[in-house]
Formats: structure tokens, C-alpha cells, sequence
């Protein structure tokens, strides 16, 4: 895979920053940064479980952990976007569930959003494809169906082999990540902003 510079998209607030890092080289999405606050431990642990309350209250969010050091959360949102294939185009929806770890201090928190799954799936085999130079994607498909051995592997491979065609796939694929990684920004950077707007209490949608 190409050698990238990590992307931090940075979001100014009318209270801060939400730090979102998309990460090229080993195709990673999160958020992991100290927020420094003026509160203690209780008051942050106290203010954030009802945060917590208010925005994870439906049966797709898990609580893991709950104690006066640690909130551990299991949360899901969804993404979609068109995607072309063989001529068709429809619309195509991720769901993105993902860990959120908040630690506690006297003074500060610290954030991280991490673990993203699509579908289930460890995200990072998608994400990693949508980072690829079309030389990679090859690559890594040719690989892929060596390791295959079921139906249509033989018009797979000549797929794969004929420029034309497998660069309208690749192209598909750039196009469908270019339109659902800024969405998982986005969605990670309202948590995270939806958090520190709470605990300073500012009037800013919390919502997501």
C-alpha cells in the first residue's frame, strides 16, 4: 500500500476540537485524545453516565463497562452511499458499530472511538481497499481469488485481468469510500463533540 501521511480532520467547535484520525497506512478510523476539563473524577464519571443515558437508550447500544474509572460502550450507526457495479447502480448501506472507551480523571477525560466494524466485519480490510492504488487493488483481488476455490473463480480472474473492466471496479470502489469515510468522520466527530459539549454544558446539539 502507498505510503501516506496520516489525515487528522480536525473540527473546530464553538467549545473545541474533535479530532477524527484516518489513518491510510493501516487503514484505521478513530478518535483517541486527553480532554482537559474542570470537573473531578466524580463529577466527569457522574455528568458522562447521563450523557451516556440520553444518547445510547435503544437496544443497539451495549454498555460494557460502567464503573467510577471506566465507561465502556458497544454503539452502531449506519452510512450508505450509490455504488456501481456491472452496469447498476444502487444504493448500498453500511451499518458501522464501534467501541467507545472513556477513561476518567481529576481535571480530564480520555476518548477513543476505535474498533470499527462493517457489517460485523473487521472495517479494516474495506477500508484498507478504499486506500489502494489501482496496481494494489490488482494485487490484492489476485491474491484474494488465489485463496478462493468456489464458483465463478475462473471469470473472477479474467475479470481481473482485463484492464478495462476491472479499472470501472476500482473505480466503483474509490468512489463508494470517498463518499462513506466522511460520513464516519463526521458521525465520530459528533460523539466526540456531543460529549464535550455536555460536560461544559453548551448549548449544542447532542444528537446524532
Amino acid at each position: 500500500m502507498k505510503v501516506t501521511t496520516i489525515l487528522t480532520f480536525i473540527l473546530i467547535g464553538f467549545i473545541g476540537n474533535a479530532q477524527v484520525v484516518v489513518d491510510s497506512i493501516n487503514a484505521k478510523i478513530y478518535v483517541d485524545r486527553v480532554q482537559e476539563i474542570e470537573l473531578d473524577k466524580n463529577e466527569l464519571q457522574e455528568k458522562t453516565n447521563r450523557w451516556v443515558a440520553k444518547n445510547y437508550n435503544n437496544s443497539k447500544y451495549v454498555t460494557r463497562i460502567n464503573n467510577e474509572d471506566n465507561i465502556l460502550i458497544k454503539g452502531a450507526f449506519d452510512v450508505g452511499a450509490d455504488f456501481s457495479a456491472f452496469g447498476a447502480t444502487l444504493y448500498s448501506e453500511r451499518k458501522v458499530e464501534y467501541t467507545l472507551d472513556l477513561k476518567f480523571k481529576d481535571g480530564k477525560y480520555k476518548i477513543d472511538i476505535s474498533d470499527l466494524l462493517f457489517d460485523g466485519i473487521d472495517a479494516t480490510r474495506a477500508l484498507s481497499v478504499y486506500f489502494m492504488s489501482y496496481d494494489e487493488y490488482k494485487t490484492f483481488s489476485l491474491k484474494a481469488m488465489e485463496e478462493y476455490d468456489g464458483m465463478g473463480k475462473k471469470a473472477a480472474i479474467k475479470r481481473i485481468n482485463n484492464d478495462d473492466k476491472f479499472r470501472k471496479d476500482y473505480e466503483s470502489q474509490q468512489n463508494y469510500g470517498k463518499k462513506i469515510i466522511p460520513q464516519i468522520v463526521d458521525k465520530l466527530s459528533q460523539i466526540d463533540l456531543s460529549l464535550l459539549s455536555y460536560l461544559k454544558n453548551q448549548d449544542m446539539k447532542d444528537e446524532w
